[in-house]
């Protein structure tokens, strides 16, 4: 006879909510935007406002010391992609917040020639909006440049390039609207005929129409990649530290307040689904504040832990993740996914957090130190041998081995003492 056993054990299970915070603090500036885009498009209830500043921006104002000031300065060779010139454009455009909504959708709905062929009353069903701000969205889109941008067909981005030039001859637009394949046989008597026009004045057109481009952009050519750091350690005049987070850098999300509006009137199952959603709307919001509140909270310790370094008096002292979750009150695997794809900037430089956390080597010094030690014992001594180097280190206290000197020094770029010996009869 078969004996059934019942067993009681305790399993801990995160929270959605925590699972979220989780999963975004994992990654970067640019996945936090792409997950706040994705959020806004399947839950009515979130309302996506854009960056104060394109990520690029805040990259060279880093590099040149501008973080608070406001002062911009432009990157020498820098060109931005053709998708993020679109979005900066319709960022500018004068548009209700609905429509801005529905032309961000548009011109992320766009081919890589930049052409919009899904049907618009399928796009309108698709985002949940009405058929005219979706006609609105197009048309937004189809307003910026280059000119036929938001085409649905060649005979319509030709169309739309004619109207952007104001020396155009109106048959022009006439003849790409009903007569492309008689021009491309180049009938042209056939075209002057059915329009009623000379055949001069169709040539002339059909020159107009040759200088345009059936494809005006290309949206399929990767980005220029940018490392925007999370935050910025500044120092004063009196020798202190701050840390600047670069929010200007992060589109933001909010509840919708029209959706909360409309959800009050609701009741029985759209009552539900409208709770549901702005739950879901909450929850995430509370996720990307909890991911904010970890890494300021990360920042201040490394600030705290390697001041010294920020100050330029010392390198890194040694750290770990473990040190870092006690003190914070996380676990190490948490530290682990704040640090993920993280950078900062400081007055040394761009730098993975990551680096921040060094391997003690001995004694309390730190693997970049001995790094540090190891050139500028080469330099000061010259052709001098990794056993020698090991020994110098040793009189200071650093205990290594030779081979891990050798190790470093390659790292370094150093060559070894044989091959920095001068050669047979030249100079020392």
């Amino acid at each position: 006879m078969t004996q059934t056993r019942l067993e009681q054990a305790q399993s801990q299970r995160l929270s959605p909510g925590l699972q979220t915070a989780l999963h975004l603090l994992s990654g970067n500036l640019d996945d936090l935007s792409s997950e706040m885009r994705e959020a806004v498009q399947e839950n009515p209830a979130l309302e996506l406002l854009p960056p104060d500043e394109a990520a690029p921006e805040i990259a060279v104002r880093l590099r040149m010391g501008y973080v608070r000031s406001g002062g911009t300065q432009p990157e020498p060779g820098h060109r931005e992609s053709p998708m993020e010139a679109l979005e900066q454009q319709l960022r500018f455009a004068d548009l209700s917040p609905e429509v801005y909504r529905a032309a961000l959708g548009v011109l992320h709905s766009l081919n890589p020639r930049g052409y919009f062929i899904q049907p618009l009353r399928e796009y309108a069903e698709e985002a949940g909006i009405p058929p005219e701000t979706a006609k609105e969205a197009l048309h937004a889109v189809q307003a910026l440049e280059p000119a036929g941008i938001g085409a649905r067909d060649v005979a319509e981005c030709l169309t739309l390039q004619l109207a952007a030039r104001e020396d155009a001859d109106p048959l022009c637009a006439t003849i790409v609207r009903g007569y492309l394949m008689e021009l491309s046989r180049r009938d042209y008597s056939a075209i002057a005929k059915e329009t009623q026009s000379s055949a001069a004045r169709v040539r002339r057109c059909a020159e107009t129409i040759a200088s345009l481009t059936p494809a005006p952009v290309s949206l399929s050519e990767e980005p220029v990649q940018y490392i925007v750091p999370e935050f910025a350690v500044e120092r004063d005049g009196a020798d202190r530290l701050a840390t600047v987070f670069v929010s200007r850098a992060y589109p933001r999300l909010c509840i919708d307040p029209g959706f909360s509006r409309l959800a009050a009137g609701l009741t029985g199952d759209e009552a539900a689904y409208a709770r549901d959603m702005l739950d879901s709307a909450s929850r995430l919001l509370r996720a990307i504040e909890l991911r904010q509140t970890t890494m300021e909270k990360l920042a201040g310790f490394i600030v705290r832990r390697q001041s010294a370094f920020f100050l330029s008096e010392y390198s890194l002292v040694p750290l770990t993740a473990a040190e870092a979750a006690e003190e914070l009150g996380i676990s190490e695997s948490t530290v682990y996914r704040a640090l993920r794809g993280k950078y900062l900037w400081c007055s040394r430089g761009t730098f993975p957090l990551s680096h921040f956390f060094q391997q003690e080597v001995s004694s309390g010094v730190s693997r970049e130190r001995v790094r540090e030690l190891i050139a500028g014992i080469c330099r000061e001594k010259g052709k001098i041998s990794d056993r020698e180097i090991t020994e110098e280190l040793l009189q200071r206290g650093i205990t290594i081995s030779r081979r891990t000197v050798a190790k470093y020094r390659a790292q370094l770029g150093i060559d070894s003492s044989f091959e920095r010996k001068p050669a047979k009869g030249g100079k020392a």
